[in-house]
């Protein structure tokens, strides 16, 4: 035990007195320093006024800060226990130089006559080299995976920042930091004594990586501090600032997801997440969010994580079992038990038996949500149809079949899917006078390879009790800095909003369109998140008033199965923007017929179908999307939620402008 506790308390303090530590004393020296000289020289204060400043009492004795430490104690104690349970270094690297034998069969060593110091150079930059890009990449993608942001969202709710915020992880992202730590030094070191023989070591200074010893004396801990140093424009491009850190725990959504280095800011140019710090700023507030509380206990801290990242996983299974309850109900109600046995035996040992044709079609439409055309299909005609349902995929899997494809038919959602299929060249042009009469003009590909046979309006909801967000009437007034801090979304680079942003693009050019984006970013609630149902159930909770989704969410919440979903609903009221100009976005579902299909004749009599009346109002019914044909009324549902002038922008024009769009997205950080 004592042993254990003498440990323990070596853990706890080591890093004090420990050079390779980021709280080194003398690391932390020199950061004091360099804050003290900002104060005097740069912000022209006093010594008091300059010491009250780096230590007061809001910052180092705040309630966040007393979870940082807490934190720091309790994590000392988790990893003693979870890191000699993960693979070592050694083991790593041994396991790894025993596989470039095998690969390269044999030793391979490489520029023998070069110096053991110019080896071991080659290897401390490689390795800091390694170290940085690879902190860049899982801190990114801590942050872009919603699962790990569960974990990484504990060290970004330190509202006030002290050098002791590093320790501020839950131990999940602790571990998988001392993984990538592991990997990153396994992989150098097994690679350079594979090619370099024994002629390598560190160049160390005070046992230290010499860039991370210059980096740290440098003022590293600033980066978790109140005090804001900027390098310029130009040295910020290559290095980062604590200020650009800073900038990192903003709350500001234009800081969202930006600045993901450590030490070089190359990565996040690269990556199109670079931001510069600029001189000047002030007044920067911490935190995950403008209207996020953050409870700073142990269970927000350690049990939360869990049960978030839980939901996470655990939703999308139980959302594919709802699907199949509700399918297998639909189908025990459509059909005996005498008739599914008869249907069994006919496809298994008559498979032509009652069909005049067979249609196989790949559809990104989930099966629950076609069957019902499908049997209303094969009801009137006979024809037996095979579905095949993924995703994703299935463009590629098409163009690797090529000629030998079975697929007849193509059913997708979004302009942007459709696009793929006709721009790889997989879809057949179709002539019939049916789709022409039942499709508008700019609901269909100009070559009619592709139509569209429903509709999705990109809505605007407003919290019923927010009476100031009903005057908005239009999506540019999203961007009035008037609704700053009030406005949720799901991220940008999704394809419902990658459209939208498309389609002010056609309206008024690139740059209208990146100053309106800019400006909806500005006035976010909190970092872009969730789906459009989660935008909805924000609004309810009151995290925020507006949002932005598609019609069809409000129509599956208002008629859920779940009370709970019935209330977010009852919670906000319907906008349909720019009724007294342009006319509100849409999307499309649709599709068209595989370039190769066996049945061309018949596939195009399905797509006729699906712009007839009794399609068209199935996709009300089942999936509350409006009618593309214009001789169709909308189905009362529907109506009473309003009618409304749509844009009447060729749709395909979304396709044309969606990878400016997309630049535009990455430019604003949304």
């Amino acid at each position: 035990m004592d042993g254990l506790i003498a440990g323990y308390i070596d853990n706890v303090i080591g890093p004090l007195t420990d050079p390779t530590k980021r709280i080194f004393l003398g690391y932390l020296t020199s950061a004091l320093l360099i804050a003290l000289g900002v104060q005097f020289f740069v912000r022209r204060q006093g010594f008091a006024e300059a010491w009250r400043g780096l230590f007061s009492r809001q910052t180092w004795w705040s309630r966040s800060a007393r979870a940082d430490y807490t934190i720091l104690l309790i994590n000392q104690v988790l990893m003693m226990g979870i890191v000699p349970r993960l693979i070592s270094t050694l083991a790593l690297a041994t396991i790894l130089f025993e596989g470039l034998h095998r690969v390269f069969d044999g030793r391979v060593l490489l520029w023998p006559e070069a110096s053991p110091f110019v080896v071991s150079a080659l290897f401390t930059v490689t390795l800091f080299l390694l170290d940085d890009f690879s902190r860049y990449a899982v801190h990114r993608a801590l942050h872009r995976w919603p699962v790990l942001w569960s974990f990484h969202k504990v060290h970004h709710s330190a509202e006030s920042l002290t050098p002791f915020t590093v320790f501020r992880t839950h131990p999940v992202e602790g571990v998988i930091f001392a993984l990538r730590s592991t990997a990153v030094q396994a992989l150098a070191v097994a690679v350079f004594m594979y090619f370099f023989g024994n002629r390598f070591e560190l160049l160390t200074a005070l046992g230290a990586n010499v860039f991370l010893f210059a980096f740290n004396l440098a003022g590293s801990n600033l980066r978790h501090s109140p005090v804001w140093i900027s390098y310029g424009a130009r040295i910020e491009t290559w290095l980062m600032s604590p200020a650009q850190h800073q900038i990192h725990h903003s709350v500001e959504p234009r800081h969202f997801d930006r600045n993901f280095g450590v030490v070089l800011s190359v990565w996040d140019r690269l990556g199109g997440t670079l931001c510069l710090a600029g001189r000047d700023e002030t007044g920067v507030t911490f935190g995950i969010g403008r209207n996020m509380v953050f409870a700073h206990d142990l269970a927000s801290i350690y049990v939360t994580p869990f049960r978030e990242a839980a939901t996470l996983l655990i939703q999308p299974v139980t959302d594919r079992m709802s699907r199949l309850r509700m399918s297998f109900s639909n189908n025990v109600r459509r059909w005996s038990a005498l008739g599914v046995l008869a249907l069994a035996l006919g496809l298994f040992l008559t498979p032509s038996a009652g069909a005049s044709q067979t249609l196989n079609i790949y559809s990104h439409r989930q099966p629950f949500l076609i069957q019902p055309f499908i049997d209303a299909y094969t009801a009137e005609t006979g024809t037996q149809i095979n579905i095949v349902y993924a995703s994703k995929g299935l463009a590629q899997r098409l163009q690797m079949e090529g000629e030998r494809s079975p697929a007849d038919l193509i059913l997708t959602v979004d302009i942007a899917r459709l696009h793929v299929y006709a721009d790889k060249d997989l879809l057949a042009p179709v002539d019939s006078d049916v789709l022409q009469a039942n499709v508008p003009a700019h609901l269909r590909d100009p070559g009619n390879r592709w139509f569209a046979f429903s509709k999705r309006a990109r809505l605007i909801v407003v919290a019923k009790s927010a009476a100031d967000a009903h005057e908005i009437k239009r999506y540019e007034d999203l961007a009035d800095p008037k609704w700053r801090g009030r406005v949720c979304s799901r991220p940008g680079s999704h394809v419902y909003n990658r459209a939208l942003i498309a389609s002010m693009i056609n309206a008024y050019g690139p740059e209208k369109a990146e100053a309106w984006a800019q400006g909806v970013v500005d006035n976010l609630a909190r970092r872009p998140q969730g789906n459009d149902r989660a935008q909805v159930k924000a609004i309810y909770e009151g995290v925020c008033d507006i949002a932005v989704i598609n019609n069809y969410y409000y129509g599956k919440l208002k008629h859920g199965e779940s009370q709970e979903h019935r209330d977010w609903a009852a919670a906000v009221d319907l906008i349909f923007p720019n009724q007294a100009d342009r006319g509100t976005h849409i999307n499309i579902s649709g599709g068209g017929v595989a370039k190769y299909s066996q049945n061309k004749e018949e596939a195009v009599r399905f797509l006729e179908f699906l712009t007839e009346k009794t399609a068209q109002h199935l996709y009300g019914d089942v999936n509350f999307e409006y009618p593309v044909n214009p001789a169709v009324p909308m189905p009362e549902e529907l109506a009473s939620w309003g009618t409304f002038a749509e844009d009447k922008m060729p749709i395909s024009r979304i396709a044309d402008l969606a990878p400016e769009a997309q630049k535009i997205i990455d430019r604003v950080g949304w």
